[in-house]
C-alpha cells in the first residue's frame, strides 16, 4: 500500500500558505522535523499526525492517502446520494453517521449538504421549508469551501460551492447577502443566470435587470447550439444517423417555437446547419434522395439570409426590443460558410461531390 504522507503534507503546507518554519511553530516541534517528514525521511507520531489532520482541516485518512478507506467511504457517500435522490429521510441518518466518522472529508461534506439542502428546500413529509436545516447545509458547505482538494474537477470546486451557499442564503430571506455574494465571486459570468433569476425573483423591473437577463438569454442559447453541433458531430463519429436526424430535427423546432415569424434572420442560419446535418444523415442511411432534397433546402435558406442579413433580435417572440443579436458564428460569418464548413468537418467525400453538384 502507498502512502503519500510527505506529498500531503508538503502541499497542504503550501496550499495554507505557511512556510516550514511556520508550520513548525504552530506544532510545537522543530523546522527540521518538519524538513524530515517532508523529505521522508522520519514520519510523524500518532499523535502529531491527528494535530497535522486538525490543523490541515482534512481527516488522517486523507493525509496519508490511505485509499482503502476511501473506498469504504465511497459507498457511504452512494448510499447517502441514492436515499436523497429517492427523497427517502434515511438520507439525514447516513448523512450525520458519515458526519460522524470522517468529519473533514470533502466528499462526505458535501453529499451530507446535499442532503440537507434538498430536505430543507422541499420539507419533510409534507411539512414546510426548514430553514433550519438550510443553515445546517450552509455550515457544511462553508466548511468544505476552506478544505477542497486541490486536484478536484473544477465544476466541484471552491466556486460551485459558494455558488451553493449562495443560492441557499437566498432561500432563507438573506436576498442581498446571496446576491452580493454571487456578484463578488462571478468568475467569468458563471453565476449570471442565478443573479438574473434572483433579481427577477425580488421583483425587479428595471432596463438593467432586462439586459442581464438577455445577455444570459444568449450565452444560454450559445451552449445550447454548441453543444448540440458537438453531439452531432459526435454521433457522426460513432455513425449513428438516427441521432443525427433526431437532434436536427430539435433544433428545426426549437428555431421554429422562438421566432416570430418566417422573415430572414440570424436563425436561418441554424436552420441551414440543421438541414445540412440531416441530409448527411439520410445519404448515410441509403436515402440520396431526401439528402439531395435537404442539401438543396439548406442552399435556398442560405441564399435567401445572404442577400440581407437580419441580426435583430426583434424578430423573437420573446423580445420586443430592437437590438442586435449576439449570435456566434462558430461554422461560418455567412450562411452559405456555414454548410460549406461543416461539410468540411463531416469530411465524407460522397456527401462532398454531392454539395459540389449542387453548386453547378
Amino acid at each position: 500500500m502507498e502512502l503519500k504522507l510527505a506529498e500531503n503534507i508538503r502541499r497542504l503546507r503550501k496550499e495554507k500558505s505557511m512556510t516550514q518554519e511556520a508550520l513548525a511553530e504552530a506544532l510545537g516541534v522543530t523546522s527540521g522535523a518538519v524538513y524530515k517528514w517532508e523529505a521522508e525521511l522520519s514520519t510523524p507520531e500518532l499523535s502529531m499526525l491527528v494535530k497535522l489532520a486538525e490543523l490541515f482541516d482534512t481527516s488522517v485518512d486523507t493525509l496519508l492517502g490511505y485509499e482503502a478507506s476511501d473506498n469504504r467511504r465511497q459507498v457511504i457517500i452512494d448510499r447517502i446520494y441514492s436515499y436523497s435522490a429517492k427523497k427517502d429521510v434515511r438520507a439525514i441518518e447516513e448523512a450525520e453517521l458519515a458526519l460522524a466518522k470522517y468529519p473533514n472529508d470533502y466528499w462526505v461534506i458535501m453529499a451530507a449538504a446535499n442532503t440537507y439542502s434538498n430536505f430543507g428546500l422541499e420539507g419533510i413529509n409534507g411539512k414546510s421549508r426548514d430553514k433550519a436545516m438550510i443553515k445546517k447545509a450552509i455550515a457544511l458547505c462553508e466548511k468544505a469551501s476552506r478544505i477542497v482538494p486541490h486536484d478536484v474537477d473544477p465544476k466541484y470546486g471552491k466556486l460551485s460551492v459558494l455558488g451553493n451557499i449562495a443560492t441557499l442564503y437566498y432561500f432563507i430571506d438573506e436576498k442581498e447577502k446571496a446576491l452580493d455574494m454571487l456578484k463578488e465571486h462571478n468568475e467569468a459570468g458563471v453565476f449570471d443566470t442565478r443573479i438574473v433569476t434572483m433579481m427577477s425573483m425580488r421583483g425587479d423591473t428595471s432596463e438593467d435587470c432586462f439586459m442581464k437577463i438577455t445577455g444570459s438569454f444568449w450565452d444560454a442559447n450559445s451552449n445550447l447550439i454548441n453543444t448540440t453541433f458537438a453531439l452531432l458531430l459526435f454521433y457522426k463519429n460513432r455513425g449513428e444517423m438516427d441521432r443525427i436526424k433526431t437532434l436536427a430535427h430539435w433544433g428545426i423546432d426549437y428555431v421554429r417555437g422562438i421566432r416570430k415569424n418566417d422573415d430572414p434572420c440570424f436563425l436561418d442560419k441554424l436552420n441551414v446547419a440543421f438541414f445540412t446535418a440531416e441530409s448527411y444523415a439520410c445519404l448515410k442511411s441509403g436515402d440520396p434522395d431526401k439528402a439531395e432534397t435537404l442539401l438543396r433546402d439548406a442552399r435556398k435558406l442560405a441564399d435567401r439570409f445572404d442577400q440581407a442579413p437580419n441580426y435583430s433580435i426583434d424578430i423573437l417572440k420573446i423580445f420586443d426590443n430592437k437590438r442586435d443579436g449576439a449570435l456566434i458564428d462558430l461554422l461560418g460569418k455567412t450562411a452559405h460558410e456555414v454548410i460549406e464548413n461543416l461539410i468540411g468537418m463531416i469530411g465524407d467525400k460522397k456527401f462532398t461531390s454531392m454539395w459540389k453538384e449542387l453548386k453547378k
